[in-house]
């Protein structure tokens, strides 16, 4: 496990957007009054599945603190922002974690630091350090997307190709793949899916973005990432892979076909994979995803939190609730059960409604091997204020990558250069 690493983000004022400096973001927004007569009603936006229940649950139990929820689709995640900015949010919101220092920067967020006390314990390292800004917490973790190999066992026996399990390994099993049919590829390459990139540089202990003093660095082009891009331009260059969009047709009937033997993801993908490939019951395995050089360390796509958004009255008992809805046995064995949900909770992660045999994997418990990967991932991702601008940046690049215009290591090179200036464009100090 990598170390712990403490975060610090900072947000311009006013004057500061003409002088570039800046400021704790922790400072501007505090918690709000809390004391309420009565009974309290909090109003709870969020999508996923399962909430309906463990709402109910919580409702039956907590005649004091009762919670209306309304189910998110499409866009409404867009309603958020300029309903916390017009004073009109609900009390408790789910949304990415990616999108939490954006909300961060722009005070939308209330810091519940001193609500939740020692909870960050009862979570997996990694997901609560994504809550964690400059010892201030912003958030409650609810789910996450540890990384595990799925792999085509019943190829991987016709070729007698082992299982990889380093990545200099990948690579062999790759090359012994081609070798044995030139119409198997490992994996494919997908421009339009930056989470398997992600996952990866996070792996690698890298992330895209970190705090130097009172300035953002960028680090999309660090070591970590230019390591992974070596391992991608490999295989694109010995034409291992296969270069075709992620959730696409033609993606899954390429998946049904076989011409796919692994896919290296995150543990809600395997849900996607049954009920597009039904047909190859039986025919998919789940290992640890193969590791770097003298490292254990497994992958992480990132997952959802829940917040409180700023302006919210009853802080406390939202907190109470989000507590109860991300860590309790009850809550959990239904966001599970009925969800599907990974969770980010250590309690949740030793779950007999968690770990359960999966006929489609042959009767494996796949989830034995994400649940190990949940508590191996690096402490080091930093999410900057720009995360979407960048994703989008990357596709580009990658797109350029897959037609042959470009190398990884050139498009690394232009997407750090375009975070830099989307930072500084946002008025926030950069070096």
């Amino acid at each position: 496990m990598a170390r712990k690493r403490t975060k610090k983000w900072f947000v311009p004022t006013l004057a500061a957007a003409a002088t570039s400096a800046l400021l704790l973001a922790g400072c501007s927004t505090g918690p709000a009054d809390t004391s309420a007569d009565g009974p309290v009603t909090l109003e709870f936006w969020g999508w996923a599945t399962g909430l309906e229940s463990a709402v109910e649950a919580w409702n039956a139990e907590n005649p004091d603190i009762q919670v209306d929820f309304f189910r998110m689709t499409g866009d409404d995640g867009a309603k958020v922002p300029p309903a916390i900015d017009a004073g009109t949010a609900p009390d408790v919101v789910q949304m990415s974690i990616h999108s939490l220092a954006g909300h961060i920067v722009n005070n939308r967020l209330t810091d519940i630091t001193d609500y939740v006390g020692d909870l960050g314990d009862e979570f997996t390292e990694s997901s609560w350090g994504g809550v964690s800004f400059d010892g201030a917490v912003y958030a409650v973790p609810q789910d996450s997307g540890p990384t595990g190999l799925l792999y085509r066992s019943d190829i991987f026996e016709k070729y007698g190709v082992a299982v990889p399990t380093t990545w200099a390994e990948y690579l062999d099993a790759a090359r012994a793949l081609k070798a044995a049919d030139p119409n198997v590829y490992i994996a494919q390459f997908s421009p339009n899916e930056t989470g398997l990139w992600l996952e990866q540089v996070w792996q690698n202990g890298g992330t895209w973005n970190t705090i130097d003093g009172d300035a953002w660095t960028v680090e999309v082009d660090n070591q970590q990432s230019q390591e992974v891009a070596a391992i991608w331009q490999t295989l694109l260059d010995e034409d291992l892979v296969k270069v075709i969009d992620m959730w696409t047709p033609e993606y899954w009937a390429e998946i049904n076909a076989g011409t796919i033997a692994s896919i290296n993801y995150a543990a809600w993908f395997p849900a996607l994979l049954e009920e597009n490939a039904g047909g190859l019951s039986g025919l998919w395995s789940v290992a640890p995803t193969p590791t770097f050089p003298d490292s254990d360390a497994a992958g992480e796509t990132g997952g959802s939190v829940d917040v409180v958004p700023a302006g919210t009255e009853n802080v406390e008992q939202a907190v109470e609730f989000i507590t109860w809805l991300n860590s309790s046995p009850e809550s959990l064995e239904i966001l599970i059960g009925e969800g599907g949900l990974f969770p980010t909770a250590i309690t949740g992660l030793e779950s007999d409604v968690l770990l359960t045999e999966e006929e489609y994997f042959g009767g494996q418990v796949i989830n034995e091997v994400f649940a190990d990967a949940a508590q191996k991932v690096p402490n080091t991702w930093v999410d900057g204020p720009n995360y979407d601008l960048t994703q989008d940046a990357l596709k580009d690049a990658f797109a350029q990558v897959a037609n042959g215009n470009s190398t990884f290591a050139e498009a690394l090179a232009s997407v750090q250069t375009q975070t830099v200036g989307i930072l500084t464009d946002m008025g926030l100090n950069v070096r």
